[in-house]
């Protein structure tokens, strides 16, 4: 069922409330609907975007320039899925390197995790040399808010309440005893046994930095909550192109055949190899035709014999031709991190987040490092050539198209010291206190992080399950 507000919501038999609707959210509760578990949903927004709703989800950028916060995540039902771009793949094994998870761990949820971004589970990889794989991606439309509002509303073990604002957990002796929310400019405090936050990459840990100002004695004082802060720089690295019919012809076989842009990826051997991190581009084939024109003049006076093959060679049909687009990886920095800015807070008292974000000279290597080895491939197999851009290939740092990817900030882990949550997402020293969501990442890899958000969602969704039932 949905609801506007608390007044008229009976939690007495509601074992489990979570924090945010987005796809951490949404995931947990369809698994914990399928064992006959009730479950709410508490969402800050309505169910559509509003200027006002926004307005909460604004904040200081100190450091490097990044997407505008209030901008790259959404306070609606749905959340950030409302604009995400869709690309889907598990992460690579070796991203896993520094969790107390692996990617063992979550191959048993990939089935379902497929079912509910409404893709194939199809991720194939081909080898191209020790460096690089060719990769697959899937392209997922779902919107959590279109696909499972009506199922939400019919259902009898999901709840749903729409505009209103977690402040703060409040609780003693390792227990969360209430959660304090304004639902309609009224505050009130509700209880459970179980509360899971999934309100994003960004609000979890601005959500637990004011709940430990409130309540000093909830929280262990050495957790470092908001920092490890990292996201996902999405970048024009270069140009270049791929002569697709040349590169069919060497993989043979293994060419993964399919409509859209080429993919290719760091292997683990090149990162161990070139002291760098992970890291994938891709190039399209519907570049302008002007700009097709341009490069292959570039390479007929670098490459003359090769520059003539391209010439002669069907366009569309047979090139990946233009700009090279790159996804990479950041490392986890302490200095990257979250904090409440006393001076600025929303209409409910509640500071605004100050996040102090700056690049990292490993990400810009990494570009560097990537596309040098990358471009040696392709000419040494004649498949290709491809340009760094100037300011790459100099280390003097990188454009950034966008950042809407928020990690980190309430990382996993064993060490209470350097993380937030244990290895089953439960908050250190506290009993019945749940953290979900992409700022539980460690490392990010270069995949987007709604994939792996969703398989963690699911095993949470389990975990619960077997507590309730023991």
């Amino acid at each position: 069922m949905i609801f506007q507000d608390l007044n008229n919501i009976n939690l007495k038999n509601i074992p489990v409330i979570i924090f945010g609707s987005g796809p951490a959210g949404i995931t947990t509760a369809l698994e914990l609907e399928k064992n006959k578990i009730q479950t709410l949903i508490i969402e800050a927004g309505d169910e559509n975007y509003s200027e006002d709703s926004q307005d909460f989800y604004k904040g200081k950028i100190t450091g490097d320039e990044l997407t505008d916060i209030s901008i790259s995540r959404l306070r609606q039902l749905g959340g950030t899925s409302g604009h995400w771009g869709g690309w889907s793949k598990p992460m690579e094994n070796y991203s896993f390197d520094g969790w107390p998870i692996k990617a063992k761990d979550l191959e048993s949820y990939t089935d379902r995790t497929c079912k509910i971004l409404g893709i194939k589970n199809q991720f194939n990889k081909s080898k191209l040399n020790n460096y690089f794989n060719q990769i697959q991606f899937q392209y997922s439309n779902v919107r959590f808010a279109k696909k499972y509002k009506k199922h939400i509303k019919n259902s009898k073990y999901i709840h749903l309440v729409l505009n209103t604002q977690l402040s703060h957990f409040e609780g003693e002796n390792k227990v969360v005893t209430n959660a304090v929310c304004i639902s309609r400019n009224l505050t009130k405090k509700i209880q459970s046994k179980y509360f899971i936050l999934s309100c994003g990459g960004i609000e979890n840990s601005r959500i637990l930095l004011w709940s430990r100002e409130q309540n000093k004695k909830l929280f262990h004082k050495n957790l470092p909550i908001g920092q490890y802060w990292m996201n996902h720089p999405w970048i024009i690295a270069g140009i270049g192109l791929i002569n697709k019919r040349e590169l069919k012809k060497k993989l043979n076989n293994n060419f993964i055949d399919y409509e859209g842009p080429l993919h290719f990826a760091a292997k683990k051997e090149l990162l161990n190899n070139k002291k760098i991190l992970s890291a994938a581009i891709y190039m399209n084939a519907k570049e302008d035709t002007k700009f097709y024109k341009e490069i292959i003049k570039d390479i007929l006076c670098v490459a003359p014999q090769f520059g003539k093959k391209i010439a002669r060679t069907v366009f569309k049909k047979d090139l990946k031709c233009g700009n090279i687009f790159m996804n990479l990886e950041e490392p986890p920095d302490q200095n990257n991190k979250i904090t409440l800015d006393s001076s600025a807070k929303d209409i409910f008292g509640i500071p605004r987040v100050n996040l102090y974000y700056k690049k990292s000279k490993e990400t810009l290597f990494t570009a560097k490092v990537f596309l040098e080895e990358f471009g040696n491939f392709c000419r040494n197999e004649d498949i290709g050539r491809i340009a760094l851009k100037e300011n790459i290939y100099d280390l003097q740092g990188f454009e950034t198209i966008d950042n809407h990817h928020h990690l980190g900030g309430t990382r996993i882990g064993n060490d209470i010291s350097t993380s937030v949550v244990d290895k089953n997402l439960k908050i250190h020293n506290v009993n019945n206190l749940y953290i979900n969501g992409s700022s539980n990442f460690v490392t990010g890899g270069y995949t987007n992080p709604t994939f792996a958000i969703v398989q963690l969602s699911i095993r949470l969704g389990e975990k619960i399950n077997k507590i309730i039932n023991s």
